[in-house]
């Protein structure tokens, strides 16, 4: 006899299957399909343009590190377009005599995918991450906590951009 608890493991498992679920870098996947190697293949051949400042470097790294861990391509099938929104603060906590006392800080990430080296347009689309910080009483830990956040911000968009990449490869009909 089955414990309830596997019961409804095995009911979420067989209602996964049926929604049409299909992990993301899993299954053997047919000739023509991008999955497991073949999908990491793929990414791995995207070349990340440089992004200016240090936070775009953050970033950079970040996509370097999720989509081409065994570093620059050196056959790239993709080039990859980022550009970086101004940083936006906005008070979160607010004291009685008027100061900020925490801090929400957001960017957008507005990124575009190319075939290369013919240049074709094959994605266009924007992320954006968001941290928030306290201000402390030393202006010195304030600024460490402003660029902290601001660097798991650079970490958020590179793996959210990152995975909306794989997933797009997934579904795109690649080419040979």
């Amino acid at each position: 006899m089955l414990s309830p608890r596997k019961l409804l493991a095995l009911f979420a498992l067989l209602s996964l299957t049926a929604c049409g679920f299909r992990p993301l870098y899993g299954g053997a996947g047919t000739d023509g399909s991008v999955s497991g190697e073949k999908l990491t293949r793929e990414t791995a051949s995207i070349f990340i343009d440089e992004i200016p400042d240090r936070t775009g470097q953050v970033l950079r790294r970040t996509l370097v590190n999720r989509l081409t861990p065994r570093g620059e391509p050196v056959d790239p099938r993709y080039r990859l377009v980022v550009v970086l929104s101004d940083k936006t603060l906005s008070e979160q906590g607010v004291r009685k005599d008027n100061l900020a006392t925490r801090y929400v800080m957001s960017y957008t990430a507005y990124y575009t995918l190319y075939s290369y080296p013919a240049g074709e347009k094959l994605l266009n689309a924007a992320a954006t991450g968001r941290s928030s910080y306290d201000v402390q009483q030393s202006p010195y830990a304030t600024d460490v906590a402003e660029r902290t956040a601001q660097e798991r911000i650079m970490r958020i968009l590179g793996d959210d951009i990152g995975l909306r990449l794989a997933a797009f490869l997934k579904s795109f009909d690649v080419k040979k």
